[in-house]
C-alpha cells in the first residue's frame, strides 16, 4: 500500500508558501484596511459600494475606482482563503500524527514465522513486495549473432550505448528494473518496453522507452504509432511512462536521464 506521508508533507509546504504570499500581498493594501465592498444590481448591471468597516456607512463606488475595488476584493478573497488554508494545514498536521501505513504491514510482520506460512498477506510488506518483484521470471528476447555486446555494471545485456547509459544510471541509483519485459497492448499485441522500472518508495511501475533514431523517418513513423498505442492503453508520459529521445545530431543527455530518475523513480 502506498505511503502518502511525503505527499502530505509537501502539501503542507505548498500551503505555507501560499500563506506567506497572502501575508505579503496584504501589506500592499494595508492602508485600505478600513475599506470594505458591498455589491448590488441596477437594471441588470453590477454596482459596487464602499463600506466603511468602522461606521458601516456606504458610498457609491465610481467607475474610476475600479482598480482600487479590485485590490480590496482581492484582499478579501485572499483573507478568506487564508483561513481555509490554515484550517486545512492544521487538519493535515493532526492527521499525520495518527497516520501510519507501516502499522498495517506490521500486522503480518509481527506474526510468528510458522503462522506466516499459513497466511497470504492482503497488504504485502515492502520487503516482500520488492523480493517478489525481483523474482519475476520472463523469457528475454535474444540477440543476433555478431552484434556489439553492451553489458551494464550489473551484467544486464542491452542493445545500444544509450540503453547502456540508462541501465547503468538506474543501477547506480538503486532502481529496480526489468529489461524488455513483455507487455500486452490492446490493438498491438505484445511489446517489449526497453525498461520496466519500479519506484520502491511508491511501489509504482514505469515503462521507459528510449527512441534513438528520431531523424530516421521510417523509425520515427513506426515509433509514433507505438507511442499512440501506449497512450490508447493508458500509458502516458509522466504518469506511468518515461520517454527519452535522440538523433544523429542530438545525443542522449545524462543530465536528462538523471532528472527523469529523480523525478519519477526515487
Amino acid at each position: 500500500m502506498q505511503n502518502y506521508k511525503e505527499e502530505l508533507e509537501k502539501q503542507i509546504q505548498e500551503i505555507d508558501a501560499l500563506i506567506t504570499q497572502i501575508d505579503k500581498n496584504s501589506l500592499r493594501v494595508k492602508k485600505l484596511s478600513n475599506c470594505g465592498i458591498a455589491t448590488g444590481k441596477s437594471n441588470g448591471k453590477d454596482q459596487y459600494y464602499w463600506v466603511d468597516k468602522l461606521t458601516q456607512k456606504r458610498k457609491y463606488a465610481r467607475i474610476e475606482e475600479m482598480a482600487k475595488l479590485k485590490k480590496v476584493a482581492q484582499r478579501d478573497y485572499e483573507s478568506l482563503l487564508k483561513k481555509k488554508l490554515v484550517k486545512t494545514r492544521n487538519d493535515i498536521v493532526e492527521f499525520l500524527k495518527l497516520y501510519d501505513i507501516k502499522m498495517l504491514e506490521n500486522v503480518y510482520l509481527g506474526m510468528a514465522d510458522a503462522r506466516k506460512k499459513l497466511v497470504t498477506p492482503i497488504i504485502e510488506p515492502l520487503e516482500i513486495y520488492v523480493e517478489n518483484w525481483k523474482k519475476e521470471i520472463y523469457e528475454p528476447l535474444g540477440f543476433s549473432e555478431g552484434v556489439t555486446e553492451f553489458y551494464s555494471n550489473d551484467g544486464i545485456r542491452v542493445r545500444s550505448k544509450s540503453e547502456l547509459i540508462i541501465a547503468n544510471m538506474l543501477e547506480q541509483n538503486g532502481i529496480l528494473y526489468r529489461y524488455e519485459y513483455p507487455l500486452i497492448l490492446k490493438g498491438m499485441g505484445t511489446v517489449r518496453p526497453d525498461f520496466t522500472c519500479l519506484n520502491i518508495r511508491t511501489r509504482k511501475e514505469y515503462i521507459w522507452e528510449h527512441f534513438g533514431m528520431m531523424d530516421n523517418v521510417a523509425y520515427a513513423n513506426k515509433n509514433i504509432a507505438k507511442i499512440e498505442s501506449y497512450e490508447q492503453n493508458g500509458y502516458f508520459p509522466g504518469k506511468n511512462m518515461i520517454m527519452t529521445f535522440e538523433s544523429s545530431q542530438h545525443a542522449i543527455s545524462s543530465n536528462i536521464i538523471k532528472a527523469m530518475i529523480e523525478e519519477y523513480l526515487i
